[in-house]
């Protein structure tokens, strides 16, 4: 999976100066007002770093409380960030509110009161396949006419908590047989207005194929470190649900013909809840032939995307 880390501004500015609906197209030419226009962005990735939307996304807006009056779920495209449903304008004193989730692909939808709702999220897949899904929200802006408007910041924040396994060995041979994480959700229905809430959920099982890794070998050709599963972005989990969450592992050690099978608990005394936006490492070692797991709890690998547009 390629990381590359870069900066995102959208810029949108304009002055409406007849009191018409802004779903309607104005002529810019004929009263001076601007477009909405958006500058180009990065590569598509899995898990979004820093500064950067490098893909496209969806939005919604209005005002005087109508939160889909102006923009309802239109597309903005990458890489040039133009968009659909027409081009739109502020409209000076209106108060607007705007709403935003990355990806685009999601099945999302935005009520008038600025609920969003993203259904049948589904977050099984992992490595450079797993989907790094982001709301955001800034309320409350207005403009009077003959000031230039500035532009909305935008905070896209992580719903998601990133979870990662890796086996290590000293210098000997390790055959990995299993490696199964279940007990934790794998789909579900994102609702979010101030808070996020999810409903509809579907949870893996100990013989099903999710989060099932291949058997693996670690030596000292092939490696004595293997990061597992590659990002796992997956639905958070308070402390009851991470209750029922395990780890099924099996190896065996250093020739060795019979498997040592372990059943690990996902909760412990360092982490009692996945919580969206952290991200939570789970290391387990083999040495002498004895399994250790740590997990180190730390936030995401940088901050929230930040994306200024307006």
């Amino acid at each position: 999976m390629k990381l590359i880390s870069v900066k995102t501004i959208l810029g949108l500015s304009g002055l409406l100066l007849m009191a018409a609906c802004t779903n309607e197209l104005v002529d810019s030419a004929a009263d001076g007002a601007r477009a909405i226009s958006f500058t180009s962005a990065a590569e598509t990735r899995a898990a979004v770093e820093g500064n950067a939307l490098p893909d496209d996304f969806k939005v919604w807006g209005g005002y005087d409380g109508n939160a889909v009056n102006v923009f309802n779920g239109e597309t903005v495209q990458y890489p040039n960030w133009t968009y659909t449903g027409g081009t739109q304008y502020w409209i000076p004193g209106k108060t607007y509110n705007f709403y935003g989730v990355y990806p685009a692909s999601v099945n999302a939808s935005c009520a008038t009161d600025g609920t969003l709702t993203v259904s049948g999220f589904d977050c099984s897949k992992t490595g450079s396949e797993a989907v790094d899904l982001m709301t955001a929200s800034q309320k409350g802006i207005s403009y009077a006419a003959g000031v230039e408007p500035q532009p909305v910041s935008m905070q896209f924040g992580h719903e998601l908590a990133r979870v990662k396994f890796t086996v290590e060995s000293e210098n000997t041979v390790v055959n990995v047989t299993k490696c199964k994480v279940y007990g934790v959700n794998y789909q579900g229905t994102l609702s979010k207005k101030d808070a996020s809430a999810w409903t509809e959920l579907a949870t893996n099982t100990e013989n099903d194929g999710i989060f099932n890794a291949s058997a693996f070998s670690l030596n000292a050709t092939e490696g004595l470190s293997r990061d597992v599963f590659g990002d796992m972005l997956l639905f958070p989990l308070d402390a009851t649900q991470l209750e029922g969450a395990k780890l099924a592992f099996a190896y065996r050690y250093n020739g060795e013909t019979m498997d040592r099978t372990s059943t690990i608990d996902l909760k412990n005394a360092s982490v009692q809840a996945w919580e969206a936006g952290l991200s939570y490492h789970y290391k387990l070692t083999i040495k002498g032939g004895k399994l250790t797991v740590t997990v180190k709890v730390v936030d995401w690998k940088e901050e929230d995307t930040s994306v200024s547009w307006g």
